[in-house]
């Protein structure tokens, strides 16, 4: 069965965090393996705050010439998304454009198909309160990366990034009748990036970028140092015509890059990953480092996320790093491999 998604993500250029950038080529990698059938790709628009931030085209024209794969893309409401039907009516046809984008990927999809969402969830909101019938009957799953997974609100901390876009429409992607994956992105999230680490209930890992970058072809190598180095020149396509003379500059190779999504990737086409980063099946679940429990999820308008374990009969299922050890150092390898579908 051919497993079908269209990704969500905020993507821009110059970049707000360049995971974002990596995230998007594990889905390229995916879709040029033939794992997966990637239906286009849908870009928040940019935050109040981020005026000079646009969506990054060029880097979704890049992988589509690498892989040649072309894709459909789309860019987001200005609009936050509020639970006022009336609200809704009144947005204009640019800011309903990214939901109509979705409801119709869906609609047309020949068979249930997956929604990944790296960024807000401003535009999934929109088309679940539109149209909530095509999600019970075509949506496969949403892997939904933001939030908290500490079970005590408590012990969560601040509010969490993706959320903090959009509180609303994160918690009303909980009540969209279809399978939802939560990744919370820390199980409690600090102020200060030296205060995180790897926890039970958060996708949340980081890698040191010249561990690999060199392992990967030159052309792939050229888009991640055409991102990195925030880059804002539409010349490109030259930079990977000429690799060999765009190498990565000594300070992108020191940076260390902080990850959430990779996992839900390989859960899409029923991979895991075992300690070693080797690849493995889904159902080799004694081996792998990480895996999804069933679960009762509530969520407040503010964005506040509480859950209890459920019986098998749950749609909602939590992230859950079952190796703190080696999780790290496993989905680095494994992205690594990944990432070698792109020559």
């Amino acid at each position: 069965m051919t497993i079908r998604l269209l990704h969500q993500t905020d993507l821009f250029r110059p970049y707000e965090d360049p995971d974002d950038h990596w995230d998007l080529a594990c889905v390229y990698a995916l879709a040029a393996s033939g794992q997966l059938e990637l239906g286009g790709v849908l870009v928040d628009f940019p935050p109040g705050d981020s005026p000079a931030r646009s969506p990054d085209v060029t880097g979704i024209a890049q992988l589509s010439y690498l892989t040649g794969l072309p894709t459909h893309m789309a860019v987001g409401s200005s609009v936050p998304y509020t639970h006022d039907r009336a609200s809704l009516a009144a947005l204009s046809r640019r800011d309903r454009a990214g939901a109509e984008f979705l409801l119709n990927y869906l609609r047309e999809s020949e068979g249930p198909a997956y929604i990944s969402i790296v960024g807000s969830c401003r535009d999934l909101a929109i088309a679940a309160k539109l149209d909530p019938d095509v999600f019970r009957n075509k949506c496969a799953g949403i892997y939904l990366n933001a939030g908290a997974g500490h079970p005590e609100i408590a012990k969560q901390g601040d509010t969490e990034y993706n959320v903090v876009l959009n509180a609303a429409a994160y918690a009303a992607t909980f009540d969209i009748p279809c399978p939802i994956y939560w990744m919370p992105c820390h199980e409690t999230v600090f102020k200060e990036w030296l205060d995180y680490e790897v926890q039970q209930f958060g996708t949340y890992y980081r890698f040191k970028q010249g561990d690999v970058l060199p392992k990967l072809s030159s052309v792939l190598q050229s888009y991640f140092t055409y991102s990195l180095e925030g880059r804002t020149d539409a010349r490109y396509l030259q930079p990977l015509l000429t690799p060999r003379h765009d190498t990565s500059a000594v300070r992108t190779l020191q940076e260390y890059r902080h990850m959430w999504c990779t996992a839900g990737f390989f859960h899409m086409v029923s991979q895991a990953v075992d300690k070693a980063g080797k690849i493995i099946a889904l159902s080799n679940v004694d081996d792998a480092v990480f895996g999804f429990r069933p679960v009762h999820i509530k969520c407040d308008p503010n964005g506040v996320t509480t859950w209890k374990d459920a019986g098998a009969e749950s749609n909602h299922f939590l992230f859950e790093v079952k190796d703190l050890d080696s999780y790290a150092s496993a989905m680095t390898v494994a992205m690594t491999t990944l990432l070698g579908a792109i020559q």
